[in-house]
């Protein structure tokens, strides 16, 4: 379904580079401590070797806290298992099916929970980005103090606006739920709660029957195909590249306008933005114990 509405969200980074988005670490646990040096010769710490880069982790430039060198500089092992907790059998994704309100103009309605409390009717629309939330249901969620957000822009009737851009811990509608899901608050949302958006709706396969006024929400991928936490291995590798291709461009980014405090400060709140979102990712996928070949790091 297109989206009908003059609201549909496109982000702008008002950076004078026109810069893309992003994300960044974190990862298992090891009994030891780790220390490396990086090109600067800055010496790091660490209790796990899969949050040092690849390139110091090669034999020799590695070593423990007591300067031993390490018993091992290779990546985490590559097992379906996470190093801590064995996850147990990865459970295949089902169909969820989701009763929805039709409305005038052929749009759709459905009742979705935020945050695992806060109950609002989203309009289901697939031109529409990421999750955007009227004013009213942002205050129930405890958005109120945005200063320390970025800022995304909005095409309206009346021209461009900026409206605050956060994380969304999760989103339920029916059975069908996803985790740590962008969004953002537009107080010109005409009566309407919100617009649900390709942030959720793009994690599954989405068909609409029309004549029972249902939405149907598949798994994304094959029968086939090995999951981990219901997500199969192309969606781990597409959410991870997505975000680390992006977070390099912003910290390139952030060299280049170091001297222009404004758009600086932009550019690090979108920074920490994305590495809130790629940390989540990240916590996930040790804990469905994603083998370390399907992750990707800036």
């Amino acid at each position: 379904m297109s989206n009908r509405y003059p609201l549909s969200p496109w982000i702008k980074f008002s950076c004078a580079l026109g810069v893309l988005v992003v994300l960044t670490f974190a990862v298992p646990s090891q009994s030891a401590i780790f220390k490396w040096k990086d090109e600067n010769g800055k010496t790091h710490f660490t209790d796990s070797l899969s949050k040092i880069p690849p390139q110091y982790r090669e034999k020799g430039k590695l070593k423990t806290m007591d300067g031993k060198p390490a018993q091992s500089s290779k990546p985490a092992p590559t097992s379906n298992k996470n190093p801590v907790e064995d996850p147990g059998p990865k459970a295949k994704p089902v169909n969820h099916v989701i009763k929805a309100k039709s409305r005038q103009g052929g749009h759709y309605v459905v009742e979705v929970v935020l945050n695992g409390t806060v109950r609002a009717d989203l309009v289901v629309d697939t031109g529409a980005t990421m999750i955007i939330l009227s004013d009213s249901v942002g205050k129930r969620l405890g958005i109120r103090k945005r200063n320390g957000l970025p800022k995304v822009g909005f095409n309206t009737a009346g021209g461009t606006i900026e409206a605050p851009l956060f994380v969304l811990d999760s989103l339920k509608v029916g059975s069908a739920e996803a985790l740590n899901l962008e969004a953002s608050i537009n107080p010109y949302m005409g009566g309407m709660d919100g617009l649900l958006g390709m942030a959720f709706l793009g994690e599954f396969r989405m068909e609409m029957n029309q004549e029972n006024s249902e939405l149907i929400l598949k798994p994304l991928g094959n029968p086939e195909d090995e999951y981990w936490d219901g997500k199969n291995e192309k969606w781990w590798k597409n959410k991870y590249k997505t975000y680390a291709d992006n977070l390099r461009e912003l910290q390139k980014a952030a060299k280049q306008v170091r001297s222009n405090y404004k758009v600086l400060k932009r550019v690090k709140k979108l920074i920490r933005h994305y590495r809130k979102l790629h940390n989540a990712l990240e916590e996930r996928a040790n804990i469905a114990g994603l083998p370390m070949e399907y992750r990707y790091y800036p």
